[in-house]
């Protein structure tokens, strides 16, 4: 007789724990965000080429802000050259970019 009830209870048990797994089901797993968005703000008098990782991005851009969508997150180098040339006016710099908003401030006097 007590070997019966003790099968049962341990049958009770593991119905009770399946049930609880299936009715709570699995957390979600979050998802780590792997791009950010880079707002490079120009400040300048002339026209500039404006290049990420010496990729030109954008061309004879003026005094302003300009958007890059889903730059992978890590160190990238930023560069903003005059279209005359580098001598006429030049800023570059590394900068880590995170996920969410970054800015980058460009001053190619």
């Amino acid at each position: 007789m007590k070997k019966n009830v003790l099968i049962k209870g341990i049958l009770l048990l593991v119905v009770i724990a399946l049930l609880a797994i299936g009715f709570t089901g699995c957390a979600p797993v979050p998802i780590l965000p792997t791009t950010g968005t880079v707002y490079i703000m120009v400040s300048g008098l002339y026209q500039y080429n404006i290049y990420m990782d010496y990729n030109q991005k954008f061309w004879s851009a003026t005094t302003g802000t300009y958007t890059l969508f889903n730059v992978p997150i890590g160190t990238h180098f930023f560069e903003a050259i005059d279209t005359w040339g580098w001598t006429w006016g030049y800023d570059g710099f590394n900068q880590y970019i995170t996920a969410g908003a970054n800015y980058v401030y460009l001053y190619p006097y």
